[in-house]
């Protein structure tokens, strides 16, 4: 970890350290870990037997949550299709 706050500094990024497990502070990042515990580690048929395998899984499972999967904090509509209205909104 010092390498990477050594880093940090070094780049003029200042870091923030927030308690674990305390959705009141950073509650959006509390519930993407919880929907990737449940629809994705939780899996009992999640048969990967490599690592090469398991990241080609894990890759499928931030597609489907980014781009399938509606989210009620959006409206309703998927991470992809919610940054792409308010983008052509912005237009």
């Amino acid at each position: 970890m010092a390498e990477f706050e050594e880093a940090c500094e070094e780049l003029g990024i200042s870091l923030i350290v927030l308690s674990p497990k305390k959705p009141t502070y950073n509650g959006g990042v509390e519930r993407g870990n919880r929907i990737f515990r449940e629809e994705f580690y939780n899996q009992n048929n999640l048969l990967a037997d490599s690592i090469a395998s398991m990241r080609f899984e894990l890759s499928q499972a931030v597609s489907k949550y980014n781009s399938y999967r509606p989210h009620r904090a959006a409206k309703g509509l998927t991470p992809m299709h919610y940054i792409h209205s308010h983008i052509l909104e912005a237009s």
